[in-house]
């Protein structure tokens, strides 16, 4: 039996282990016969307020004996555990994302999660009892929904990327520092280079087209990286990089040198120190990357591939990093040979002050209704397995206080099943959300718009569209299941007084045939009289 969450797959055994335990509580107690003394003094009561001395026994007895019948029923297939329910026959199969294409199957005894674990879930039972009604709603209903979910087409929880996004930054001081030198010495003379002198040609077009029309807007541009970095070379020494003689010629050769001026472009994309590399390695960025590359992989299984797709996610990463940190040119300079800078405790402490708060700043994006969607969407399953699992633990209450009533069956049938279907709702508002969060960026292929709705403009530029995206989230993953439940619960209502109605109808029929066939036994009986006299 498939169950829709990791918590899940303790919760329906501990819901349905107190069940019994509460079933038998009732039984030893004898209060589960309380319903069936209640029907015997009702429907005496019933019957003697109708008909004259005579038939009150009669009528009393048909209703009873209707009453009784049902009653008996109820209380066989939705009162005493009688279905053995195994753990092993519980599964859960994790719908598979960007971060995890293919995610293994958990069970109670391999939960692929922290729970089960010691002090949390543990010790759920090998197996539990269901009387049979209920196993059967439960096995029709977690059926019906899988076989529903095999049809909506699985979603990439694209969600996750932009959240990695907005908490990837720069956490080292001294590589934000190194950046910060890097825009003020390569990348602002070479964007104003480019400014300038507007040049054209095959090899600009071509770069534009691959890249995109702003990538001359940021430090790692390819077309910059092209045109003017191999150039130009870092003004003051850059700490990490060797000096080298025949690069360095302008230095004095007779001072010592311990740091050199590398060009720009390989100051940015040395495999070894390159920025690019150093700030895609760092643990934030590099999660966001790896996520973001197995985005772009995901997305290309279902549309066309993305050229240079590999280069176009690290180069996002780092992108998105930089904006995060809020990288500006720096007026502070880097170790030099007379040790001006980089000695002083005070310009340290600052240094360090100054990246923590743009961090806290680049954090504090975490704060905003994306982030509290994002925590929403696996809080929800949670608040469901334990709401199935009281709803469980307290039906044989439910079936006792309703006195075994018919109408139960069904309303508490209904209950379990509407709140299990939530499970499907929120499946189709996940893959809602990830398609509308692609197709509201503009893009030439399906994975160009996907990384447009994680890029800068995707996450701060487009806001009207980042927050339209937000509120319908809310709105399906709340509202759906919301408007569904109020929905069940007229037809509940509708089925149950439905039932109630055809109950009232036979007892009204049977008391009524009742009283006709004593009626007529009388006058039977009155004629034999006369006859017999004569």
């Amino acid at each position: 039996m498939a169950v829709d969450s990791y918590l899940e797959l303790f919760t329906t055994l501990f819901g349905w282990h107190w069940y019994g335990i509460l079933w038998d509580v009732l039984a030893s107690t004898g209060i589960v016969l309380i319903p069936f003394i209640v029907m015997l003094v009702r429907t005496w009561r019933d019957a003697a307020r109708g008909g004259n001395f005579g038939s009150v026994h009669e009528l009393a007895l048909r209703g009873m004996e209707l009453e009784f019948y049902v009653a008996i029923f109820v209380a066989i297939i939705a009162g005493p555990p009688t279905v053995t329910l195994k753990a092993d026959m519980l599964t859960y199969q994790p719908p598979p994302d960007i971060t995890e294409p293919s995610p293994p199957v958990a069970t109670p005894t391999s939960s692929q999660s922290t729970y089960g674990k010691p002090g949390a879930f543990s010790g759920a039972p090998t197996s539990v009892r269901l009387p049979i009604w209920w196993y059967t709603v439960l096995a029709l209903s977690k059926g019906l929904n899988h076989a529903i979910m095999a049809g909506i087409p699985d979603s990439g929880n694209i969600r996750l990327v932009r959240e990695q996004a907005r908490l990837s930054t720069i956490s080292d001081p001294a590589l934000r520092d190194e950046v910060s030198q890097f825009y003020g010495e390569c990348f602002v003379p070479a964007r104003s280079a480019y400014l300038r002198e507007k040049p054209k040609g095959a090899t600009v077009s071509d770069i534009l087209d691959e890249f995109g029309e702003d990538d001359p807007d940021w430090m790692g541009s390819h077309l910059l990286r092209t045109l003017y970095y191999p150039k130009m070379r870092a003004m003051r020494p850059v700490s990490g990089w060797a000096y080298d003689a025949k690069r360095d010629a302008d230095f004095d050769p007779n001072l010592p040198h311990p740091w050199g001026r590398p060009y720009c472009s390989e100051w940015w994309a040395d495999p070894d120190n390159g920025l690019r590399e150093r700030i895609v390695a760092l643990p934030e960025a590099s999660k966001f990357r790896n996520t973001l590359a197995s985005a772009a992989s995901w997305l290309s299984s279902y549309f066309s591939s993305m050229s240079n797709a590999a280069e176009k996610t690290k180069d996002k990463a780092v992108r998105i990093t930089l904006q995060n940190s809020m990288v500006e040119a720096s007026s502070k300079y880097q170790p030099d040979t007379m040790g001006a800078y980089g000695n002083d405790e005070d310009s340290t402490i600052y240094k360090t002050f100054e990246s923590g708060v743009a961090a806290v700043g680049a954090g504090s994006e975490y704060l905003s209704i994306g982030a509290m969607l994002t925590a929403l969407k696996p809080m929800l399953p949670i608040a469901q397995a334990i709401l199935l699992m009281v709803i469980y633990a307290l039906l044989p209450l439910i079936v006792v206080i309703s006195g075994y009533s018919l109408n139960m069956l069904f309303l508490g049938a209904i209950g379990i099943f509407t709140v299990n279907f939530w499970s499907v709702l929120w499946k189709l508002a996940q893959w809602i959300d990830d398609n509308l969060m692609v197709s509201m960026f503009e893009g030439v292929g399906a994975i160009d718009r996907f990384i447009a709705s994680v890029s800068s403009d995707g996450l701060f530029g487009s806001i009207t569209k980042t927050y339209l995206i937000d509120l319908m989230l809310a709105a399906m993953m709340l509202g759906m299941p919301l408007i569904w439940t109020m929905m069940m619960g007229w037809v509940g209502i509708r089925v149950g007084a439905a039932m109630g109605s055809i109950l009232d109808s036979t007892t009204s029929s049977a008391q009524k045939a009742g009283q006709s066939g004593t009626d007529l036994l009388k006058k039977g009986t009155g004629k034999i009289k006369r006859i017999t006299k004569r």
